[in-house]
């Protein structure tokens, strides 16, 4: 399968890094206002959690302190992104190296209490047989916490890596128009459309950044998402 790696012309070491130094601004009070609302008060005391792309393991070990009785499990295809994991303290975290692409997810048919993915859906060419199995090991009212890119004009998206992430020069300008087709390729309806497809009801949704919108779903078993307009409720910037 394609990495961020290899769509962004970078190391691995490169892209741990930047996830690192950007973990607090991806996860800041915003995205912690959202998830206690409208994701917690679904799950069990002792919740099974797997984090889909969990690069460095940052935000599992921040779950873990939330939830100290959790099961919490990370799967990613770079070997230097789980190493970076393991070495964390102070929760116990099972990292793996896992490709879903290439074969199922260890755990059982219904057994997971939330899945999270955060900007990785959208680097699979075929996201639909990746949902798919993310359904079948989600339990009957377990939350599938998809986090990723929407998409912007070109003149926005260029502004985005200029601005915040601090890229400029020819080379990341080079970078970044190989990024935008990758980064730009689903709109909000898009992704419910997929969801939707996959058997999985929207339950909630925001837009925490410009880039980026935040999806709750879960097992058709689930409540489904309340009537509203379709502007998506925003809850200020990380």
């Amino acid at each position: 399968m394609p990495t961020h790696q290899s769509l962004a012309g970078s190391s691995d070491e490169e892209l741990l890094r930047r996830m690192v130094d950007t973990h607090a601004d991806r996860y800041g009070e915003t995205f912690w206002a959202f998830f206690t609302t409208r994701v917690a008060p679904s799950l069990p005391t002792r919740p099974v959690i797997v984090d889909l792309g969990c690069g460095p393991g940052l935000f599992l070990r921040d779950l873990g302190m939330r939830y100290p009785s959790a099961s919490l499990h990370g799967y990613d295809i770079t070997p230097a992104m789980i190493a970076y994991g393991r070495q964390l303290t102070g929760v116990k975290l099972t990292l793996e190296l896992h490709d879903v692409t290439a074969k199922p997810l260890p755990q059982a048919a219904g057994s997971v209490d939330l899945v999270s993915m955060s900007s990785v859906l959208h680097v699979f060419d075929e996201p639909l047989p990746v949902l798919a199995e993310i359904r079948r090991v989600l339990a009957p009212r377990g939350i599938f916490l998809l986090h990723d890119w929407i998409r912007q004009p070109l003149a926005t998206y260029l502004a985005y890596r200029r601005d915040e992430i601090k890229e400029t020069g020819p080379d990341a300008t080079r970078r970044a128009f190989r990024l935008f087709p990758v980064h730009n390729k689903y709109t909000p309806d898009d992704w419910r459309w997929l969801l939707a497809e996959a058997g999985l009801a929207l339950r909630d949704h925001t837009q925490l950044r410009a880039s980026h919108q935040v999806f709750v779903s879960g097992g058709l078993e689930g409540p489904p998402e309340p009537p509203r307009s379709d502007t998506p409720r925003r809850r200020g910037c990380e």
